[in-house]
């Protein structure tokens, strides 16, 4: 994939980057262009169509929104079951955040997503809300994609650092590569990294 191939929201131009949106990329695109039931990715089994998971990234991204979060902004996620920070990234990705996948306990962000024996929740201002609980309460008000600058992170993890550009697969000079304890991810020509394990 080159520049090219990438659907701009503003194309590039003397120095401008432009702007875009992963998620849109990745998911939207396809719907739109009559792919909403074709299978965007099989986890453990499980096959998820792209307009699956277009509602439910739609739903993570609006309770992200909801608690502020919007484009530059920093969303921590741990270790999460697979299905779940797929769609964390993707949500991130739709309000133009950055992903910053850290286990540690002082992982911060405005928002943190977080696994606990009980299950998922979202860490905001020392506050858990549980996963199941913002999904239905984002299905109210899901959130549009944000215009996001080409030149964009997309993740992080420790010194790892992942652009929108080279997770479309459009940056000459990076390929996404997995960090160390992490898969490579791909959803409609996005590749990202998932820290979650299947089955989890």
């Amino acid at each position: 994939m080159t520049t090219d191939d990438v659907n701009w929201f503003r194309a590039p131009s003397d120095g401008d980057p432009g702007t875009l949106n992963a998620c849109y990329n990745a998911l939207d695109v396809h719907v739109i262009r009559g792919r909403a039931e074709d299978t965007a990715l099989t986890i453990d089994g499980v096959e998820h169509s792209f307009a699956r998971l277009l509602t439910d990234v739609a739903a993570c991204a609006g309770v992200l929104r909801a608690f502020g979060v919007g484009l530059g902004d920093q969303v921590a996620v741990g270790s999460l079951p697979h299905e779940t920070a797929v769609v964390a990234v993707l949500a991130s990705a739709r309000v133009g955040a950055v992903v910053q996948h850290d286990d540690s306990p002082g992982a911060e962000g405005k928002v943190v997503l977080a696994g606990t024996p009980d299950g998922v929740v979202l860490r905001v201002d020392g506050e858990d809300l549980a996963w199941d609980v913002a999904m239905r309460a984002g299905r109210t008000d899901p959130a549009a994609c944000a215009d996001v600058p080409g030149d964009a992170v997309l993740c992080r993890h420790a010194d790892d650092t992942l652009t929108v550009l080279a997770a479309l697969g459009a940056s000459d000079d990076q390929k996404p590569v997995a960090p160390a304890g992490a898969t490579l991810v791909e959803v409609g020509g996005l590749t990202f990294w998932s820290f979650g394990a299947p089955g989890d």
